[in-house]
């Protein structure tokens, strides 16, 4: 827990220092530090409680979304060039949003990572339910991004085709969350289930009723590359 705690401290400080902190957290980690002498530890010894987690996840979603200014969102496609599809569409001054897309995408890595990294299927088994009890602490807290997130990572390729580890899996509360997070209507389950949180954190009484509610601009956030990829190709077409 301390190890985890430490490392997440490490990471909000770099956050704190604004757009040069973001992006130096996000190069990778040989480039500033000495390759580290110990073995991979797998997250279930650091942290094995999915509230910790959720929470710790909430704090460092928090970090991220609190630099970044609709400007940004305008920049971004202010910046794509409409002939260009391949062209990435951020610049130095959209630093925190790519940076935002960048931790989005280390996450879910990070949980396909996870899962994939024990040699038995048992154990493999164990760390998805783990994390599914981190996305469903994710949903109660409101903590949408983090939620959709882990459940992209899940659904990835290495992940996904583990057949034989995930019939041994409780997959019922995964299904739910899974269904919250469906991209049909616009994703309404989504949009419905944000709404509620919302209302809920507005009339909380309890602290942990009152946590921040993270969705919308999160969701925005990731799915930014592919509207614009979608609008660029309309308009060479046309």
């Amino acid at each position: 827990m301390h190890q985890l705690l430490q490392a997440l401290h490490q990471k909000l400080a770099a956050l704190r220092q604004g757009p040069e902190g973001l992006v130096g957290a996000d190069k990778p980690i040989s480039y500033r530090t000495k390759p580290p002498a110990s073995i991979h530890r797998e997250l279930l010894g650091v942290c094995s409680d999915p509230y910790t987690l959720a929470q710790q996840l909430t704090h460092v979603e928090l970090e991220r979304l609190r630099h970044i200014g609709p400007e940004e969102f305008v920049q971004a496609f202010v910046n794509k060039d409409p002939l260009a599809s391949t062209k990435p569409c951020f610049s130095d001054k959209t630093s925190n949003l790519e940076a935002y897309v960048k931790w989005f995408n280390r996450l879910c890595y990070l949980v396909a990572t996870e899962i994939c990294m024990p040699a038995k299927k048992k154990q493999r088994a164990q760390v998805i339910e783990f994390f599914i009890d981190v996305a469903r602490e994710c949903f109660n807290i409101g903590n949408f991004n983090s939620l959709m997130a882990i459940i992209s990572g899940m659904n990835m390729s290495p992940v996904s085709r583990l057949k034989k580890t995930w019939a041994k899996v409780r997959t019922a509360k995964f299904f739910i969350l899974e269904h919250q997070m469906d991209p049909t209507g616009n994703f309404c389950n989504y949009r419905t289930a944000l709404r509620g949180a919302a209302h809920r954190s507005l009339t909380a009484h309890s602290s942990r009723e009152k946590e921040a509610t993270l969705g919308g601009r999160g969701e925005q956030i990731t799915r930014l590359s592919f509207l614009s990829s979608a609008c660029s190709s309309k308009t060479s077409t046309s």
